[in-house]
């Protein structure tokens, strides 16, 4: 019983271990031809093959999330529904109007560093 209870205060202590990297704060917001995203998802996938992406949602043009400092590449998608267009059961169309050169084959950077403010702002257009 004592070295049940030794092992159980040895995982409490080091439930409040930080053993990944550190993370910093970033902040940013995302348009389209002017006008704020309404919804969509942002990934920093790091030049650090090591590092595991990190992802947030963007909502009425901003999102917040945190990552390690580093360089990323960037990718944003956002759908939405297509006036007077239905699917095949009747449902609202909807489709993906970010332009690939923003995601699949992004052409986006970021860099989060360690000291300052992490502000990224992205102004997308449709313009190739």
């Amino acid at each position: 019983m004592r070295t049940f209870s030794l092992l159980f205060v040895s995982l409490l202590t080091c439930m409040g271990c930080d053993s990944g990297p550190k993370l910093y704060e970033i902040t940013g917001k995302v348009s389209f031809d002017g006008t704020p995203v309404a919804k969509g998802d942002i990934t920093l996938r790091s030049e650090n093959p090591s590092t595991a992406p990190q992802g947030a949602t963007i909502k009425d043009g901003s999102f917040q999330m945190k990552a390690s400092e580093g360089k990323y590449k960037v990718e944003i998608i956002s759908t939405r529904v297509v006036p007077g267009k239905k699917g095949p059961m009747g449902e609202d169309a909807i489709e993906e109007f970010i332009p690939e050169k923003y995601n699949t084959k992004t052409t986006l950077s970021a860099e989060v560093k360690s000291n300052g403010k992490n502000e990224i702002l992205f102004e997308l257009t449709s313009k190739k």
